[in-house]
This record gives C-alpha cells, structure tokens and sequence, in this order.
C-alpha cells in the first residue's frame, strides 16, 4: 500500500509540473504576440503604413573591395535619399561606389536598374540618387523634426515590410551633443542591418529623418557615492524637414 502511495504521489507531482510548465509556455507565447490595440498593432494595421512603404527602395552599391546594401526613399519623381555611406567615405567625401543598383522587392517591381549619384553632402551621412523612373511611387510629405518630444512615437521603413521592415522607436533628440547634436535625431532601440538610409516618420506619416548609423554613448553618473557607467545603444538619423532644394527646385 505504501509503494502505491508513493507511485501515486509521484504521478501527482508530474503532472503538477507538467501543467506548470505548459502554462509557463502558453504565457511566453501570448507575451510574444501583438496586443490588439497597441501602438505596434496600430501601426500594422494602418494603410497609409503599406502606402509610405511603397517609397522605400533597396539600394546595392559595388565597390572596389565588395559590397553595400541599404535603403532610399523616393521623394520626388525619379529621385531618392539614401545614406552616403553606402557610396563612400564619410570621413574624406570621397566617393568609392564603381556601380549602384536599385530595386523594389517589396512590389512587383522586383528588376535592378541603375542609379547615378545627383548629390552628396558627406558630414550628414546623405546622399540623393537619380534614377529612370519605372513606375509610380507615393508622393511623402514631410514633417518638422524640431517638433519631436522625448518618448514620442515614430516608426522606421526600410526596404523590407517585414520581418524587421516596421518598428516602433523613441526619440530623444537632443540629449547627445557632439557628432549626435543639431543635425541628426537619437533613436532607441538600435536599427537592423540594411536600414541605413531608411525613413524615420511620425505619427502623422510625414518624413522627418533618414537613418545613418547605430551608436554606442558610455554615460557616467554618480550615485550614493559611487561611479556608475551605462552603455547606451540606438541610431543616429539626420533630420529632414524638406525636399533638397537640389531636386525639388521651385
């Protein structure tokens, strides 16, 4: 009789975990998912989302010593913004790129077709490019940067809708200075790869930045005493407020 209380007890326990267990995962899951009405799920579901998208270009640079892919905007007809470190040198100006392909893989228009370099301004990250146009793209406006509040929300589009394509992120402009400070916005969390040179836009779907790179600022504070060092990470974007006078001449 003992032994079969025993037995007994010990199945009563496994299933006891087993339960716990699955309902630690079915809680994992659920944290996982979108929250129906998040600004996340929002945003998703938001067509003006699916129409800004249809701008973002994928941008492939040859070069000398390999290659470089990131994103462009289209913001005029025939013209896109993009990163100038796909192209060059930021420190020197230079510009390195022997050839530049771009294309849409997001559409049905899936074919390469060249681009030529119309602009650069090298201490921003920026560059225009000029290509033959193929078909139609959205007609953007565009936002003022200046008016961003910290924890405001914007969302980032890069060539890719998703995975990776969309997210939710937080400026905090103006609480770097140095290369970070007056021309760029600070933007939490870290971009992937391949967003250089993507869109940063507001609530109201409006252009207010284009992606340069990610960071790292080691911040020290003082506290009871003590020195504490914290490593913050996110992107730098400069700021747009208009169409370059270069390709939107009135």
């Amino acid at each position: 009789m003992r032994l079969i209380g025993l037995g007994a007890k010990c199945v009563l326990r496994g299933l006891v975990f087993a339960t716990l267990a699955l309902l630690l995962v079915l809680a994992g899951a659920r944290m996982q998912e979108p929250v129906p009405g998040s600004p996340f799920f929002r945003l998703l579901r938001d067509p003006r989302v699916r129409e800004v998208q249809g701008a973002a270009f994928l941008v492939r640079v040859r070069h000398p010593g390999g290659e470089r892919a990131g994103t462009g905007i289209a913001v005029a007809e025939g013209f896109l913004l993009t990163a100038f470190h796909l192209l060059g040198d930021p420190g020197t100006g230079e510009i390195t790129a022997e050839e530049i392909l771009i294309s849409r893989p997001h559409t049905e228009w899936k074919e390469e077709i060249p681009a030529e370099v119309e602009d650069v301004i090298p201490p921003v990250d920026l560059a225009v490019l000029k290509f033959e146009p193929l078909g139609e793209v959205p007609s953007l406006s565009f936002g003022d940067p200046s008016r961003l509040q910290p924890g405001e929300m914007v969302y980032l589009i890069g060539h890719e809708f998703l995975p990776g394509g969309l997210a939710v992120i937080y400026p905090r402009d103006g609480e770097f200075t140095g290369e970070l400070g007056g021309n760029f916005l600070a933007i939490f969390p870290p971009v992937a790869r391949g967003f250089s040179g993507g869109g940063v836009f507001n609530s109201r779907h409006e252009l207010v930045g284009i992606i340069s790179r990610n960071f790292v600022v080691l911040e020290t504070f003082r506290e009871g005493g003590r020195i504490y060092r914290v490593e913050r990470q996110g992107a730098a974007a400069v700021k747009i407020d208009r169409c370059p006078a270069t390709i939107c001449r009135k």
